[in-house]
């Protein structure tokens, strides 16, 4: 479901990103408007896919998909209805956009690309998986702190995030250093994205759309094989030296398993080799199955290195082998140390690894698997999507348009919101005039930009990237995993 990009591609993008510098002049803004897109805009998955079909039963929160993918918003159109989807470079694209509420993605600005976002909308980071690497300003111990240039850049990309939604206290620290957001500005309601790993789905249908039927009739036992993505080297399928492509097939065929390759799309490293090599190791990429959590919904166990979908898997209690065989020297490093959020077997021979996969469930790693997954999810219940939606109906209710719209004045930076709203506008007055925070504090000049002005929450960039505990993660999280 993806449209091949032409030569008027990023010109219409450039073009219409110009135009929408305009649109918040002539436009005003729609109360419970929710505008939403997913994988820089190409996509329809994750936490916001999930949110887009919920709030189509809604009452007063009305959503939009806005992609540049113009055979995604003709099927989301004919799916669901006229106007429920248009593309984001287009007139009604601008217009969407400019009108929103509320804006949510899965990725970044990047969803939306080279489009402004009003100023007048609360803008919602749902994010696509749970934190296993480094990245941005948390780095590895010993790299360097981010050039001048790369804090430009991330100060682009998350200065206008009001509201990251997170699934517990742990992941909260995580993302708060990573992105250099204040821990104010996150919101624990667990991913809904997560929601349909913990109801019953058709195997059997999911089955169909990966392997030929008389595979399928089989009903083999299932193994996704999706290992996270490197820039400075490719991914090692089957990292093992002396493990045979023939040898493989063969144990498959009498074990009756299937692995499914699942490449992370920021990957160039292919499996076709091995995919050639033996009928039951299956390709089932983006292009296959867009969304990877109906491949967990199916499998029986789990293949990786460090991808947080291990995490997403100890939802429905899926035994993992892992195979770190760069842990080393990983370009990323880890937010805490690997051992404590990798429980399952890491096999080290081609022996090893097969007799890993005629092993599950495990059942000498439940313990660790539970203990990792409190530390993940606070509310592993299913009812994330709940949760979300009523943070927006509360967020509509305690800070509605007509308190943040003004159409004569659009302000270029802004302080952004955090979860602490006050609920009337006299209670908001009371705390501007006793907040404790010097006048000169709340902006200051970014090195480099000759007056270019920062909001307070640059500033919070910065004091959130002190490192607390062993591992950068505070004492309390380490003494709960390592108990």
């Amino acid at each position: 479901m993806y449209s091949r990009p032409t030569w008027w591609t990023y010109p219409r993008q450039l073009l219409f990103g110009f135009l929408s510098l305009l649109a918040p002049m002539r436009s005003r803004p729609i109360q419970g408007r929710v505008v939403m897109s997913a994988f820089h805009g190409d996509g329809y998955r994750g936490n916001t896919a999930v949110l887009f079909e919920a709030l189509m039963r809604h009452d007063t929160l009305r959503p939009v998909w806005l992609s540049r993918n113009k055979d995604l918003v003709l099927a989301l159109n004919r799916r669901f209805g006229h106007g429920s989807a248009c593309l984001t470079h287009s007139v009604d694209g601008i217009k969407v956009l400019a009108a929103a509420h509320f804006i949510l993605f899965t990725h970044g600005t990047s969803d939306f690309p080279f489009m402004r976002l009003p100023t007048h909308a609360t803008i919602i980071q749902t994010y696509h998986g749970l934190p296993t690497k480094r990245g941005e300003y948390f780095r590895r111990d010993g790299d360097a702190p981010p050039s001048v240039l790369e804090r430009l850049v991330y100060w682009h990309r998350y200065r206008r995030i009001d509201c990251f939604l997170s699934s517990s206290p742990l992941v909260t620290e995580i993302f708060s250093k990573r992105f250099g957001l204040p821990q104010a500005a996150f919101v624990e309601t667990g991913y809904p994205c997560t929601d349909r790993l913990l109801h019953p789905s058709d195997r059997s249908a999911l089955l169909a759309r990966c392997m030929p039927p008389d595979l399928a009739a089989r009903n083999p036992r299932i193994w996704l094989y999706a290992p996270t993505f490197r820039t400075e080297s490719r991914t090692r399928w089957f990292p093992f030296a002396d493990l045979d492509a023939g040898e493989l097939n063969r144990f498959l065929e009498e074990r009756n398993l299937v692995i499914l390759i699942r490449r992370h799309p920021n990957d160039g490293a292919t499996a076709d080799t091995w995919i050639e090599a033996s009928p039951r190791i299956r390709d089932a990429g983006h292009e296959t199955v867009e969304d990877v959590n109906e491949l967990l919904v199916m499998c029986d166990g789990i293949l990786t290195d460090y991808s947080g979908i291990a995490l997403d898997g100890l939802l429905r209690d899926i035994p993992t082998v892992y195979l770190p065989y760069d842990v080393e020297r990983y370009e990323r490093g880890f937010p805490i140390p690997f051992e404590q959020f990798s429980p399952g077997p890491k096999p080290r021979t081609a022996r090893e690894f097969m007799d890993a996969l005629d092993g599950i469930p495990f059942p000498d790693w439940r313990n660790e698997r539970e203990r990792v997954k409190r530390l993940y999810f606070s509310e592993p219940d299913g009812r994330a999507t709940e949760r979300v939606i009523r943070f927006l109906e509360k967020r509509m209710v305690q800070r509605p348009l007509a308190q943040r719209y003004n159409p004569r004045f659009i302000r270029r930076f802004r302080v952004p919101e955090t979860n602490n709203i006050p609920a009337t506008p006299e209670e908001a007055t009371s705390r501007n005039r006793d907040s404790s925070i010097p006048a000169q504090a709340k902006t200051h000049s970014l090195p480099g930009r000759k007056g270019m002005r920062l909001s307070t929450m640059a500033m919070a960039m910065k004091t959130s990237q002190t490192s607390h505990g062993v591992c950068g993660i505070t004492k309390d999280h380490c003494t709960t995993m390592s108990a």
